[in-house]
């Protein structure tokens, strides 16, 4: 049993086409100009029309490069996913340490709440979020990406972009802690067994 965690397919997709307009139009003024001129013509009086100006070409390269950056990344994020939460019969790995971090791994031993929640934010917005107490915070950086520490060793991890709800990871992650919790006294018991 594994609880896998990645960001929702279908936000990573409208990510990737969000990107693509800004695409054409910043390669278009890099070019021929064809889509921006017409525009021109569509707002501005041909006595009042505006020129192109040097700082437009350095928008345009700044654009271009952000927009490629969205459509790679959506599209990457769309084909191959982040695993930003992964259980496994050790423990819960969290990838909130940044972009080119690999993820922490917290014990079963050491966790000891897994639960959803909302955390309100400065604009009385609510965000949808998982918390994890742990004994050993340290586990963790103190300024983790997609997350933010709540209280001493409380964890809440945002779950706005993930393909789940928040619920329903918490209560998946419960069963596999249990489960794992059994088989380690099942275990114990058994060697205790051959023992005597």
């Amino acid at each position: 049993m594994s609880v896998v965690v990645k960001r929702s397919a279908v936000r990573m997709w409208l990510l990737a086409i969000a990107g693509i307009p800004l695409l054409v139009v910043s390669l278009d003024i890099l070019t021929n100009r064809r889509i921006t001129n017409w525009l021109r013509e569509l707002v501005f009086t041909p006595e009042n029309t505006q020129i192109y100006e040097p700082r437009d070409v350095i928008w345009a390269w700044a654009m271009a490069l952000f927009a490629a950056f969205l459509v790679l990344w959506g599209l990457r994020e769309l084909f191959v996913p982040t695993k930003l939460i992964e259980s496994t019969d050790h423990g819960i790995w969290l990838r909130v340490g940044g972009p080119f971090r690999g993820a922490a791994l917290v014990p079963w031993e050491e966790m000891t709440v897994i639960r959803a929640g909302h955390l309100e934010d400065e604009d009385d917005s609510r965000a949808e979020v998982l918390i994890l107490a742990m004994t050993d915070p340290a586990r963790i950086v103190d300024n983790p990406w997609g997350a933010r520490w709540i209280a001493p060793g409380q964890l809440a991890i945002l779950a706005e972009d993930w393909g789940q709800d928040a619920t329903a990871v918490a209560q998946r992650l419960t069963d596999h802690a249990l489960a794992t919790a059994q088989s380690r006294t099942r275990e114990r018991t058994a060697r205790l067994g051959e023992e005597s």
